[in-house]
C-alpha cells in the first residue's frame, strides 16, 4: 500500500479520512490523518502492509508530533 499526502482512506469505522501528513520513523510509516466529515477526529495509524493500525502508545506520538509539524510546515514552503 502506498499511502500518500492527500489521499483519502476509509477505516473501520466506516469514516473517511484525509492523510494530513505522512513521516517515517524508525523505519516505519506513520500518518496524521483528519476524520473529513468532523475535523476535531484525528489519528495517528501506522501504516502495516496493507493495512493502517491506530496507534495509542502516548510517548510514540510526542515523539511523531513534531516530525507531523516540520513535515507540514515544509509542504506549506512549496505552496503558492
Amino acid at each position: 500500500m502506498d499511502i500518500k499526502k492527500n489521499d483519502i482512506l476509509t477505516l473501520e469505522d466506516n469514516n473517511e479520512y484525509v492523510v494530513v501528513s505522512k513521516v517515517t520513523y524508525d523505519d516505519a510509516n506513520y500518518l496524521y490523518i483528519v476524520d473529513l466529515n468532523d475535523v476535531k477526529k484525528i489519528k495517528f495509524v501506522k501504516e502495516n502492509n496493507d493495512e493502517v493500525l491506530e496507534i495509542s502508545d502516548k510517548d510514540l506520538i510526542a515523539e511523531l508530533i513534531p516530525l507531523f509539524i516540520d513535515d507540514t510546515n515544509a509542504a506549506s514552503l512549496f505552496k503558492e
